[in-house]
């Protein structure tokens, strides 16, 4: 089991990954939730109850991961 702490500096990392590698991330898994891990795609789907069953089936602990939302490409998100 990962520490807390450790965690949250791995969910960072991922989190700083997902924002410099958006465009390309929303130009592949557009409209869909992705799950990533160790800077990489560990899940992906339309709705998160399936992303949910997917990560079961591959093993992967949900509470490890970071998960986004993608907007489709061609929009353009205000913050």
């Amino acid at each position: 089991m990962v520490s807390d702490l450790e965690l949250l500096r791995s969910s960072e990392r991922d989190l700083v990954w997902f924002n410099e590698n958006s465009q390309i991330l929303r130009d592949k898994f557009a409209e869909q939730i992705v799950a990533i891990k160790d800077k990489s795609i560990v899940g992906n789907a339309r709705n998160i109850k399936i992303l949910l069953k997917i990560l079961k089936e591959k093993g992967v602990d949900e509470s490890e991961v970071l998960i986004e939302s993608l907007a489709p490409s061609n929009e353009i998100i205000i913050l």
